[in-house]
Order: structure tokens, then C-alpha cells, then sequence
């Protein structure tokens, strides 16, 4: 290895911690006006400030919750735990959530709010894909519906959460004052997709939900109807009753996703 690229690995170390400023600072200039020491304190901390500053900009709401200086303790302590290996900043941050179980498990809701805002922006950035619309189905014969599949948006996303997170965000894009953190009883499920370059969100119901992890692993339209027959019969007592219900359901819930621009194509 030449001089120089030991110098840039030693340089590389010390920024991000794992060594200290003896290893070369004997290669830097240490004089009376700027010594040696604060010239690579000002490398070291404009380094960590820049990634303070794209973790701020990627979580505003979590930055709000949080006040200034337990954001900054947090990120500081995750640029430790977490050091970059991307060229791209946009990505840096994705284990934040996890970071914050592990560091302040006394604010559960952080990790929360974290998560749900790394995925809107994850919905935003996601590859395009045609938008299937309801009159290109109109030219398929009603007894080939049964073996329709589906493509979905590569945005799509759920996200499985047990406190009252998303109030708690909509509260704050709407400069309100947030609610108390309040957790539920069970898990509330939520949807995350992109429509018309926007990033957006809604509750799924459980039995949506099964229909939509159905289809998206690929089940045919009928396999839908007959999976969430199978749901259904397990609280009604008729039959027949349970899959003609089916049936409306699936409809409803292929209707609603190619209304919000979820679907990208059909497969025969």
C-alpha cells in the first residue's frame, strides 16, 4: 500500500472512530495558529454533523418528537453503532429504527414513527411501473377471471404497528399538537404505496390484508376468493353464504387497488 492510501485508510479510521489521531498526526500540520488536534476535530465533527444533518432531513417528524438534543445524542450514538457504508446518504439511516429499540426503549413510538417515515420515503423513491387501469380488464371474458394474477406497485408496503403513530404523524405534518403516545390493544396494519408521485397511506382491515399478501405472492383471483372464503366460514355457519361473500369481497378489494394505482399488469 503507497504512503498516500495508508494515510487516507488512517484518515478513514479516525473519522469514524475506530482510531485515534496518534496513528498520523504526525502527518498533519500542527502549528501555533491551528494545531494539529483541532484540525482533524474539525474534520471529525463536520463528518458526524453532515450525518446528523441527512438523518435530520429524513426524519423530520422523529426529529420534532425527539427535541434537539436527544436527536443529537441518538444519532450520535447511531453514526457509532451504524457507520455508513453507502456512497449515497439518501440510504443512510435505514437501521435507525432498530437504533432507537435498542437506546430508548422508554419512547417505543420513536421506532415507530422512524420506521413509518423511512417507508413513505422508501414509497416515493421506488422503481416506476405501468399503472394498470379498470378498462384494460373490460376486454377479458368473465370465465377467465378466475386465473387472473396480479402485478403490484413496487412501492407497496405494510407495516405493522401497536401504537398510535400515524395520528401521532398526521398531527405533526399538520404543525398540531400531537397526541399522548397510546399503545392499542393489538397491531394495527397499514398500507403504504405511491399513487401519482405522492407517497401515501391507509389502514388495511385483516381481511384485506390477507387478500393483498395473497395476490401480491402471486395467488390467482380465484385463489383470493377461495382464501378468504375459507375466513369467512369460520365465523358464519352457511357455506355457500361464506363464498358468495368472498366473492363480493375480492372485487371490492381489486377495485380499490386499481382505483389507487396499485396494480401494474394481469397475468393469464
Amino acid at each position: 500500500m503507497s504512503q498516500l492510501a495508508q494515510l487516507q485508510d488512517d484518515f478513514q479510521a479516525y473519522l469514524l472512530g475506530t482510531e485515534s489521531s496518534s496513528v498520523f498526526s504526525g502527518s498533519i500540520i500542527d502549528d501555533a495558529k491551528v494545531g494539529a488536534a483541532r484540525r482533524l476535530g474539525i474534520y471529525y465533527d463536520a463528518y458526524r454533523l453532515r450525518l446528523i444533518e441527512t438523518l435530520t432531513n429524513a426524519f423530520p417528524k422523529l426529529f420534532v418528537l425527539l427535541g434537539d438534543d436527544l436527536f443529537d445524542s441518538t444519532a450520535r450514538s447511531y453514526i457509532d453503532a451504524y457507520p455508513s457504508p453507502y456512497r449515497n446518504l439518501r440510504w443512510f439511516g435505514d437501521a435507525l429504527a432498530e437504533h432507537l429499540l435498542e437506546t430508548i426503549p422508554q419512547h417505543p413510538i420513536a421506532s415507530e414513527l422512524a420506521d413509518f417515515e423511512w417507508n413513505l420515503a422508501l414509497a416515493f423513491d421506488a422503481e416506476d411501473a405501468p399503472v394498470l387501469q379498470l378498462s384494460d380488464l373490460a376486454a377479458i371474458p368473465a370465465e377467465d377471471w378466475a386465473e387472473l394474477s396480479f402485478a403490484f406497485q413496487p412501492s407497496i408496503k405494510t407495516l405493522h404497528m401497536r401504537w398510535n403513530t400515524v395520528q401521532f404523524w398526521k398531527a405533526l405534518e399538520a404543525e398540531e399538537s400531537p397526541p399522548a403516545p397510546e399503545q392499542h390493544s393489538t397491531f394495527e396494519t397499514w398500507l403504504i404505496w405511491r399513487q401519482d408521485m405522492t407517497p401515501r397511506f391507509r389502514s388495511l382491515e385483516a381481511m384485506e390484508e390477507i387478500a393483498l399478501n395473497a395476490a401480491i405472492k402471486g395467488a390467482s383471483f380465484g385463489d383470493i376468493c377461495e382464501t378468504l372464503g375459507h375466513q369467512l366460514e369460520k365465523v358464519q355457519d352457511l357455506e355457500y353464504e361464506a363464498e358468495e361473500e368472498a366473492t363480493v369481497k375480492a372485487a371490492q378489494y381489486l377495485a380499490t387497488w386499481l382505483e389507487s394505482g396499485m396494480i401494474a399488469g394481469i397475468q393469464a
